[in-house]
């Protein structure tokens, strides 16, 4: 799998720039809004903390992707640019008003099926393909949320992924200027928090991340879920683990491996440097010459994450996980 820095480069236009600062500025005004993400049980977090932050990478990225695109000489009223656009305002309208009113969990799920259909049929793909990433997107969308529970870590994920993708050729102008987005965000959320990036970041964010997966590329599945491998472990190894436990799947818990490892000591932005190792990590493997190499470099640092995160938890965390 090559990587390119002049792949990378070449995705940097000055409405990049232009991105950065309005994000910060929409963040500031986010921040003076004061919707406050108010903690609870499962909470990280022990004081009121604006949430918003979403609004500013979002709408950064929107409105400054029609002239990125246009600058670089690519075509910008295309099918896959269209749906995603389609897509992500979507998802963002649902998230932030469920930030402001908590809608039951079946509203967002339509939601994100809505905007991962919008995505996946404006890149043209056939039906069953089609179908498959709908399924992934929705996955990546809810795995990148539940993993956006410390400072840093889901935005960092994603603005690592996002560059590694751009380095590969997969779209280099449009992920450029997401990670730039991502990366004007995190001063403001690591490792001290002022603001959340909220689930208009964690979601949007993720389906715009799922989109580089669907793209016309030789190794766009295979990298994107190698990039994002730290996360979709620790979701499929929770899950699987609760449901062996007989838990509720549905049922917000502080089971996560990045959230034991908290609870057993470690500190908070050493979880989220790790992670961000993870997605290093993932584009190392990629170069692995067969795809059965890949995914065995990919799994093993899972598997002593895993292995010695739960040893402490057994011996550190006091309550039931």
């Amino acid at each position: 799998m090559p990587f390119s820095l002049q792949s990378l480069l070449s995705g940097f236009v000055l409405p990049d720039l232009l991105a950065a600062l309005l994000c910060m500025v929409l963040i500031a005004l986010m921040i003076r809004a004061g919707v406050m993400d108010h903690p609870v049980h499962r909470s990280s977090h022990t004081r009121p903390i604006p949430k918003g932050g979403g609004i500013g990478i979002i709408g950064a990225f929107l409105l400054c992707l029609g002239p990125t695109l246009y600058l670089s000489h690519q075509p910008v009223l295309t099918g896959p640019v269209l749906g995603l656009i389609s897509g992500v305002i979507l998802l963002a309208v649902v998230s932030w008003l469920d930030d402001l009113y908590s809608f039951p969990a079946r509203y967002k799920l339509a939601a994100q099926f809505g905007a991962a259909a919008l995505v996946a049929f404006g890149n043209g793909a056939a039906v069953p393909l089609s179908v498959l990433f709908i399924l992934g997107a929705v996955f990546i969308t809810n795995a990148l949320n539940f993993i956006d529970g410390i400072n840093g870590l889901a935005a960092g994920t994603m603005a690592l992924t996002s560059l590694l993708l751009a380095a590969a050729g997969i779209q280099p102008c449009l992920f450029v200027l997401f990670a730039v987005c991502l990366l004007a965000f995190l001063p403001w959320n690591f490792p001290k928090a002022r603001i959340f990036m909220g689930d208009v970041g964690s979601q949007s964010g993720a389906l715009i991340v799922a989109w580089g997966a669907m793209q016309p590329h030789r190794y766009s599945v295979m990298l994107t879920l190698a990039l994002l491998s730290g996360v979709v472990w620790d979701v499929l190894f929770t899950l699987a683990r609760r449901a062996r436990a007989g838990d509720h799947l549905a049922q917000a818990h502080r089971g996560h491996l990045y959230q034991l490892a908290i609870r057993s000591g470690m500190p908070m932005p050493l979880v989220t440097v790790f992670y961000w190792g993870f997605v290093v990590w993932g584009a190392v493997a990629c170069h692995a010459k067969q795809p059965w190499e890949t995914g065995l470099l990919v799994l093993l640092p899972q598997l002593c994450w895993t292995g010695y995160i739960c040893t402490r938890a057994k011996a550190r965390v006091q309550d039931r996980w």
